[in-house]
């Protein structure tokens, strides 16, 4: 047998067979803190639903007597043509939507990412199942089945169960579904402030104020229902194993544990991408390793396509500034709704300011009610045609964004796995920042404090680059947010003693400003240049580059350490990698549970460190050492 294999088998128990010699099925694993995420998204979507239905029912009062329907006041007006309440209380509902729609779509790529690796798990057990009831040729056997996930990090929307049937929850129908209402969260999500714009008097002066708008509100938390609802079905029918995808070496040693991925010897200085070559000849090691982009296609997909949305919002941008110079003032043959245009054909002549003013470059169009009056409504086309158009804007930038998770996670997972070669070594299993910061705050001693205080520190290190895609996906949503406004027209009217005399709900106006989309393309200009740094980088060191890549893991990893560490902790066992031993001029580097050993000189004088320098000189390809002593001492067992 192969030493590779046999350490494989040797750091844990293969799965027992069953009598009729069919594979075992794996204990089902608990997913408590999966539950939680979805019950705490699915009562905050339940809340809102509610929110909106009681609000669409009330009469509300703006602009002293004006009632409206399903718009409902919450700051007060205020004079000028600069002003910032609904810029503020849409960054408070897109932060709420940015962290509802990762905490269900990390419940739903685990999901996802589980149910293929299960897929292929019972495939696999299939094949070798027909294997051995019938003895053919070797050279004219059937393939063994292709592993759809062969990378730790993938888009979960863009990957997706082959099982048929329509109502399978991480299939193919239900992940465009899942497409769909991510679409829907983010843009409710940006209407649902609307700005109140109150015409006083003959000269119009306009006062400003800000407004919930209920049909929003509705269609915000429906749609955060139904994700969670689908990634509910989804964590409960996707096998027995649940494996998250900071688990990346936990998920390989499950594989290899499963018979899924059998580990190949000589191959202890090939990346991924020399390892996908059948002839694993010695190779002298690399001082820089290969990209993530010429690594992983997806990587060098996601480059391409956040590169591709520049020029989109970028000209999306000019046409608004042509529509609000060139077109005039267009009614429909109801009279019902209006185009309108704010803008000069001179750029410096409209306002240039970050957060947008009456005085913006925009174009747009008024939904009129058909006879104003204290108590009106709005064509019944009215919040559909918002809802469409905006989400026909904010698709592309909805979509993409969640593509370049590719690039991050993929970059994160290579750092991870860099650990190996240094002195801290590499975890078997990761934690979450709030796990580690919970342990923070149960640890009762200084010196696991200590250690926790460590953990989080690599925690931080390792998901920096997911902090800075999680604060440019809220930053750019809301600036989308800020070039696509609605707002609500009243007017009133003053007797002469200075009283009120009535107040008329006009309509509402729907206005994309050009300004705005142009800061979006500056801001996705640098987004796009410092993921694609990310995804181009060239991580130095000896250590083979696997981005997360699990036949080039189970390569490269020739020894598993114990499933507890000495103290018994299961989450701080780790994996040290370097150069182990050579012979005939053949070198092998490898992993070991330790970094150095106990001293074992002669006269008690220590020995040298197992895990020794790499030799840059020397070729590598070798097998493990059947004498390296954590095996010796597992065999004189």
């Amino acid at each position: 047998m192969e030493s590779s294999s046999r350490l494989a088998s040797d750091s844990q128990p293969a799965q027992m067979s069953s009598a009729d010699g069919k594979p075992k099925e794996p204990p089902y694993e608990r997913r408590t803190l999966a539950w939680l995420k979805l019950s705490a998204s699915i009562v905050v979507a339940v809340a809102f639903m509610i929110a909106g239905v009681v609000l669409s029912r009330l009469k509300t009062r703006v602009a002293g007597s004006g009632t409206v329907h399903s718009i409902i006041p919450i700051l007060s007006s205020s004079q000028g043509i600069y002003y910032y309440g609904p810029e503020v209380m849409s960054a408070v509902f897109t932060i709420i939507a940015t962290m509802a729609t990762e905490a269900i779509g990390s419940v739903h790529s685990t999901a996802v990412r589980s149910t293929l690796i299960n897929e292929y798990r019972i495939s696999s057990n299939i094949h070798s199942a027909a294997l051995r009831s019938t003895p053919i040729a070797e050279g004219h056997r059937d393939e063994p089945p292709k592993h759809r996930l062969e990378f730790n990090s993938n888009s979960r929307l863009f990957a997706a169960s082959t099982n048929p049937g329509w109502a399978n929850p991480n299939g193919r129908l239900m992940n465009a579904l899942m497409a769909l209402l991510l679409v829907i969260s983010y843009a409710a999500g940006a209407l649902i402030v609307t700005q109140l714009q109150i015409l006083e008097g003959p000269d119009l002066i306009a006062h400003n104020g800000t407004g919930l708008a209920a049909p929003p509100i509705i269609v915000f938390g429906l749609s955060l229902f139904l994700q969670g609802v689908i990634s509910l079905f989804g964590a409960h029918h996707c096998g027995p194993h649940w494996l998250d995808n900071i688990d990346m070496l936990a998920t390989t040693k499950k594989q290899i544990d499963d018979k899924m991925i059998v580990p190949r010897p000589h191959r202890c200085m090939r990346d991924v991408l020399q390892g996908q070559t059948t002839t694993p000849y010695p190779l002298k090691p690399s001082a820089r390793q290969p990209s993530a982009c010429s690594a992983n296609p997806t990587v060098k997909m996601a480059v391409i396509v956040m590169w591709g949305l520049v020029p989109v919002y970028t000209i999306w941008g000019a046409i608004i500034f042509a529509l609000s110079v060139y077109v005039s003032t267009r009614s429909s043959k109801s009279g019902d709704i209006q185009t309108v245009g704010i803008g000069s054909a001179k750029l410096p002549d409209f306002s240039w300011a970050y957060v947008p003013n009456l005085n913006t470059q925009a174009f747009g169009v008024a939904f009129l009610t058909a006879h104003p009056k204290e108590s009106a409504t709005l064509p019944s086309a009215t919040w559909p045609s918002i809802f469409l158009a905006f989400m026909a804007m904010q698709s592309g930038l909805t979509l993409t964004l969640h593509y370049c998770e590719a690039i991050i996670n993929t970059t994160r997972d290579e750092h991870v796995w860099r650990r190996a070669m240094g002195d801290e070594g590499v975890l078997i299993s990761e934690k979450r920042l709030l796990r580690v910061a919970w342990d923070i705050i149960l640890s009762r001693s200084w010196p696991r404090v200590t250690i926790s205080r460590q953990r989080l520190r690599r925690v931080v290190s390792s998901n920096w680059r997911n902090a800075f895609l999680l604060g440019i996906k809220f930053f750019c949503h809301w600036l989308l947010a800020q070039s696509f406004q609605v707002t609500g027209v009243f007017s009133q009217a003053f007797q002469v003693s200075g009283g009120l005399a009535k107040s008329n709900f006009i309509g509402m106006t729907v206005l994309a400003r050009c300004a705005q989309l142009w800061y979006l393309s500056a801001a996705l200009v640098v987004f796009a240049t410092i993921t694609t740094f990310i995804a181009i980088y060239k991580p130095r060191g000896p250590l083979p580059a696997a981005y997360g890549h699990f036949r080039t893991l189970a390569d490269l990893i020739d020894e598993w350490p114990p499933e507890e560490s000495a103290t018994g902790d299961k989450s701080s066992v780790m994996l040290y990698w370097g150069h182990k031993w050579d012979k005939d001029g053949v070198y092998h580097a490898g992993t070991h549970f330790e970094r150095l050993p106990d001293p074992i000189g002669v006269n008690g004088s220590p020995s040298e460190p197992l895990m020794m320098t790499i030799k840059m000189d020397r070729p590598y390809g070798g097998e493990s050492d059947p004498e390296w002593p954590s095996i010796a001492k597992k065999e004189s067992v």
